[in-house]
């Protein structure tokens, strides 16, 4: 078998897989660990807290959007292109329509989808440079965490590249970008459940666990 064809054939689906099993075994361990060590997480479970802290912090209500105003319109906007423009790009959707499963929704407009892909990339850079460039952030920053931004740019990237034929004239990267893409993509879906990017999921869980716990003391989350 061709590759490029078991890469976006079988390769794909094994990645999913291993992302979707990954995640659900990621988020069994945290409710494990909340219920042998972390008891008011269930003993003082209240809706209303966790709603009340996911709602602070999936919309700019939170404390951390005043103290850095630019930092956090970044880290939104970032999240926003990060789950739009791989959902319901137009390209995406086609293939899951071609697919076994032959699902279809509405689609972005191309034009959205371009700038929406070119603000990723560059509020990437900007935390790449934010981290090197800042003494207290390089301290705390590791080669992984320049490696993580990178593997989740990398899709985007190679996906803009493909469709506006950027690197066609380089003979091997222009006659294997679509391959790149889908590397890239799969890469980043099998990281996700054994990386920090695992927050994507678990974020729900330990803010969740956040809210009840402060929830429970008085305070505003």
């Amino acid at each position: 078998m061709d590759f490029s064809l078991f890469a976006e054939g079988p390769l794909l689906w094994i990645a999913f897989l291993i992302f979707i099993i990954g995640t659900l075994i990621r988020m069994a361990q945290f409710l494990f660990v909340a219920r042998t060590k972390d008891k008011p997480f269930y003993n003082y479970f209240r809706l209303k807290y966790i709603l009340a802290t996911l709602a602070r912090w999936l919309l700019p209500l939170n404390v951390d959007v005043k103290k850095n105003p630019v930092f956090m319109i970044c880290v939104y906007l970032f999240h926003i292109c990060l789950m739009v423009v791989p959902i319901w790009l137009a390209g995406h959707i086609s293939l899951w329509e071609e697919s076994r499963f032959g699902w279809s929704w509405s689609s972005l407009p191309d034009k959205w989808a371009e700038w929406m892909t070119l603000l990723f990339l560059a509020i990437s850079i900007y935390f790449i440079l934010r981290r090197a460039l800042s003494a207290d952030l390089r301290m705390i920053t590791t080669f992984s965490d320049y490696l993580l931004i990178g593997v989740t740019a990398l899709p985007f990237a190679t996906g803009y590249f493909l469709t506006h034929g950027t690197l066609d004239s380089i003979g091997f990267l222009g006659d294997n970008m679509r391959l790149f893409h889908v590397l890239s993509a799969e890469l980043m879906l099998i990281l996700i459940p054994f990386t920090r990017l695992s927050h994507s999921v678990l974020f729900f869980f330990s803010r969740a666990a956040t809210g009840i716990e402060f929830g429970r003391r008085g305070y505003s989350m």
